[in-house]
């Protein structure tokens, strides 16, 4: 993959916490509650104090569809 690919796939299948919460239709609590969990997992996260996380939206869609609402 070159660079220009890497970054068309981020775009596509990566998300911060903003969008997984209006994939998943959750509160910012419900969410983070999610995460806690272990029910939602970060893709990928950086940082030590102030984490980035970002997350799969594919995983997202799919744990959308089968959790409790």
């Amino acid at each position: 993959m070159n660079i220009k690919e890497i970054k068309k796939w981020i775009e596509e299948n990566l998300v911060i916490q903003d969008e997984g919460m209006r994939i998943t239709e959750q509160s910012v609590s419900g969410f983070n509650q999610s995460v806690r969990t272990g029910m939602i997992k970060p893709f990928v996260e950086f940082g030590d104090k102030r984490k980035t996380r970002l997350y799969l939206r594919s995983d997202l869609e799919k744990y959308a569809k089968t959790k409790r609402k």
